[in-house]
């Protein structure tokens, strides 16, 4: 089997870190490399990291005398990778039982496949690691451009790009993470894997995101303008430099606007009815800014087009309503 380098950046996750660790080395990948850099953590994770690596010779560890920022870890561990495919994986995340082992079995089997990614998995709370389950070994394999075109045109954004298993080679050509896309990173990243070859999705999470409350990311998902406005900046990033070569990047470009007026215009309605107005107003003012044709009329083919749109529209309803969230 081929060989694999996992990076884990880490900043004050000294409790998670062991499980995050372990977790990679019952994967039954043999060739496998840890590297955990420590971003000047001021908690005990730099002695939680030494005392994992003097237990095992897979496990190296990187301090850094200052705070350089989760980039700076990021992009390090891209220029430190050398075995044959690559992850980042977060110290709070964690890799699910087998999971490794399949998507490493899916780049060996298909050269044209530039990385892996997982099925989704809403955020994970608990101390028991999730197994596999029925049809773990399931996978489909989508052309890079076109999953690109499907996230554009049908909002599906919940790519599980916060752990990708990457054909170093090709991660190589593409470079570093971006320190102007501060939050959805990731995303971005695996828009730009995309463009390098074909995409395989395991029917199964290739790892899970721990739900807590210093997880980075929560500010953003609590917050519709700040998420909405994320995205915008994903996709104006990928489009001015990789995205920009697509035959139809000009129609995939208005499609995205039109597609976050719409999530603006409906986002507003609810914070609206729900007597949030000041978030409201500003959600109207952002979907015009977008396109300004978006929000004249309500866009209802957006509630079809993207998943769980009518699920949300039905919860606000029962929430004015005083019935009872399903």
């Amino acid at each position: 089997m081929a060989s694999v380098d996992i990076v884990i950046p880490c900043f004050n996750y000294a409790h998670f870190l062991p499980q995050c660790v372990q977790s990679v080395l019952i994967q039954g990948v043999e060739d496998v490399r840890i590297v955990i850099i420590d971003n000047a953590s001021t908690d005990n994770s730099v002695e939680v990291a030494h005392r994992l690596a003097a237990r095992d010779g897979r496990v190296e560890v990187i301090c850094h005398q200052a705070n350089l920022g989760s980039h700076a870890s990021f992009n390090e561990g891209v220029d430190l990778a050398r075995a044959d495919y690559f992850m980042i994986l977060c110290a709070d995340d964690l890799l699910v039982p087998g999971a490794l082992r399949l998507g490493v079995a899916l780049l060996d089997r298909f050269p044209e496949v530039s990385f892996v990614l997982g099925k989704h998995m809403a955020p994970w709370v608990g101390n028991d690691i999730p197994a596999l389950g029925a049809h773990a070994d399931g996978w489909t394999l989508t052309d890079g451009d076109r999953l690109i075109e499907m996230c554009c045109r049908k909002m599906k954004f919940n790519l599980t790009a916060h752990a990708m298993l990457v054909r170093t080679s090709v991660q190589k050509v593409v470079g570093h993470y971006r320190p102007t896309v501060p939050l959805l990173d990731d995303l971005e990243m695996a828009l730009r894997l995309a463009r390098r070859g074909r995409v395989a999705e395991l029917s199964v999470p290739l790892a899970i995101i721990r739900e807590h409350t210093a997880n980075i990311s929560q500010v953003m998902w609590q917050d519709a303008r700040r998420r909405l406005q994320e995205y915008e900046t994903v996709l104006d990033s990928f489009f001015a430099h990789e995205g920009s070569t697509m035959p139809n990047a000009p129609t995939l470009c208005r499609a995205v606007r039109r597609n976050l007026a719409a999530a603006a215009y409906w986002s507003a309605i609810s914070h609206l009815i729900r007597g949030r107005r000041t978030a409201g107003v500003d959600l109207f003012k952002f979907g015009r800014s977008l396109d300004p044709a978006t929000m004249l009329l309500p866009p209802i083919r957006h509630l079809f087009r993207t998943d769980g749109s009518l699920k949300r529209a039905r919860q606000v309803i029962l929430e004015v309503l005083g019935g009872t969230r399903p």
